[in-house]
């Protein structure tokens, strides 16, 4: 599922170096399995791959989900940040002139690069982005989300994205804490796969043996894995592509681009793996289960009640049914007791609600489900849109710093590599100096509404101060359209320029001036006019 772009070379005797860092990224990644077991069994139960394999295919994985809130919130959960960050069918970054761009050739620079925006979009929205990424985060809120962007069959879909579960990949990270050697193993996979995933794939000769005598046959334990090479002075072979299976390559080749983009929500010093909002409400989450578990386990105990009963000769609790419409004899007693009573109520449905409520609250909290409380009107108006967008932004803005690096940027590095690659671009190096990204997601945007508010704010003073006309004064007129259209990610193609704006108040100006002068010669040519002498009435 690899995309190779360098050339193959041979194998070389560092399989076994290979092999213990893949060993010994297996043996970290095999740490957390207990917990991130745990995690998507009560939370994306249907992605839970740790100890279901292929073989389980079609079995119940939420046997032992009780409460299914924090699956729901965890759908909620994606749903926001999947809308918050890269929302679909929506072009959520722009290029534009980086700092080193002459201030007299950004303008022109930028419709250049909104150009050239438009069109790499217009790319991945063809592609399967939108369905990959939304795998992917549900990875993101256990804590680590793993994605592969691959050139595609065609020009006309030159993008191919895929999800890797987690518990298939092993990661190496470097000393900058970047995420660049990636290892991922099958449990098995058809040796027919092999040739179609990897058409320069050299097989041993076992290998070859098993598929001739049977092409539906399978290997075990096939390794691929992407590695780093810092100091490689040759930037195109910064990364080291292999597949190997036991002591043989069966691909060995160099690229300059990874095509593994792997992100993380938060993560703890000493730690490779993130750690995501369903850790934090992990212990929320295994209690409301367990109450859930013993409110029904009590509520099947008082429905379907066991019953005390004497044993005499005329009641026999061997043969004894408690049934509707059933005659059951008894013997009558001394004391004036029944000789059957069912067991008293047990449980006490008041504590189990109060306590599944804030359990709730504190699970949806943690999950970013409802930041606002419930939505109790058919309709929001669009402050209300608003001011959720911008606590949204408020409450994940530390984790959004790490996914603009990690994930948002790397994926348009990796997809302009591969649009280049294939002549479908011009070359454009982005490096902050000539050109730097700049995201447009809602995020970003709410975070923008902030400085624009802002704006209004402070605007509003001014006028309560000087007056509503000496105000304007205060407010560049060319700059503030370009500002505020930015800030609310407006498109630049559809708003002004500065030079035509530029253009326009000096027109303006001139045509002030000329109608001042024609108000003025007329002023004076009424007062030098001859006064006719008062000759009396006619």
């Amino acid at each position: 599922m690899v995309y190779m772009e360098g050339t193959v070379i041979a194998p070389i005797k560092d399989l076994e170096l290979i092999k213990r860092r893949y060993k010994k990224a297996r043996t970290k990644a095999d740490l957390w399995i207990s917990l991130l077991e745990a995690c998507y069994h009560y939370t994306v139960p249907s992605r839970n791959l740790f100890y279901w394999t292929s073989q389980y295919q079609g079995a119940q994985k939420n046997a032992r989900v009780w409460d299914t809130t924090a699956v729901e919130g965890v759908r909620n959960f994606v749903s926001k940040i999947q809308g918050g960050l890269c929302p679909p069918q929506q072009c959520w970054f722009l290029l534009e002139a980086g700092v080193d761009v002459p201030d007299e050739h950004k303008e022109e620079v930028n419709l250049a690069l909104q150009e050239l925006t438009n069109k790499i979009y217009h790319y991945i929205r063809r592609s399967n982005f939108d369905l990959a990424i939304n795998e992917c985060f549900y990875d993101l809120a256990i804590g680590t989300g793993c994605l592969i962007c691959n050139p595609g069959s065609n020009d006309d879909m030159p993008l191919e994205f895929f999800s890797v579960p987690l518990a298939r990949v092993a990661i190496e990270e470097t000393v900058t804490n970047a995420l660049e050697t990636n290892f991922r193993w099958w449990d098995e996979i058809r040796i027919e796969d092999i040739k179609e995933l990897w058409p320069q794939a050299v097989l041993s000769p076992l290998v070859q043996n098993l598929y001739n005598e049977d092409q539906n046959a399978t290997i075990k334990d096939l390794v691929e894995g992407t590695i780093y090479y810092p100091n490689e002075k040759n930037e195109k072979e910064k990364y080291r592509y292999v597949v190997f299976f036991e002591d043989q390559f069966f691909v060995d080749e160099r690229m300059e681009s990874s095509p593994w983009i792997v992100f993380r929500w938060s993560k703890v010093n000493n730690e490779i793996y993130g750690r995501g909002p369903v850790i934090d409400a992990l212990p929320s989450i295994l209690s409301l289960n367990e109450l859930a578990r013993v409110e029904m386990a009590s509520a099947n105990f008082n429905v379907s009640k066991p019953y005390m009963a004497y044993s005499d000769g005329v009641f026999n609790p061997w043969t004894f049914k408690l049934e509707p419409n059933t005659v059951i004899p008894v013997a009558p007693n001394s004391a004036g007791q029944w000789p059957i009573q069912a067991f008293p109520d047990t449980a006490n449905p008041q504590f189990m609600q109060l306590t599944s409520v804030d359990l709730r609250m504190q699970i949806n909290k943690l999950l970013y489900a409802d930041p606002l409380g419930p939505v109790t009107s058919p309709q929001q108006t669009a402050t209300e849109i608003a001011l959720r967008q911008r606590n949204m932004a408020e409450e994940i803005g530390p984790p959004f710093t790490r996914l603009q690096p990690e994930l948002l940027t790397r994926v348009l590095k990796r997809v302009m590599h591969i649009l280049e690659k294939k002549g479908l671009i011009s070359k454009v190096r982005i490096n902050g100096k000539e050109v730097q990204i700049t995201y447009k997601s809602p995020l970003v945007v709410a975070q923008g509404q902030q400085d624009v508010q802002g704006f209004m704010n402070w605007f509003q003073v001014m006028q309560s101060v000087q007056g509503p006309e000496a105000a304007l004064v205060n407010v560049n007129p060319v700059k503030f359209p370009q500002w505020s259209s930015q800030k609310l990610g407006i498109d630049p193609t559809i708003i002004t320029s500065e030079q035509q704006m530029e253009e326009f108040y000096a027109s303006q100006s001139e045509k002030a001036q000329e109608q001042e002068m024609m108000m003025m010669e007329g002023a004076q040519g009424g007062t030098q006019q001859p006064i006719p002498a008062n000759t009396g009435p006619v």
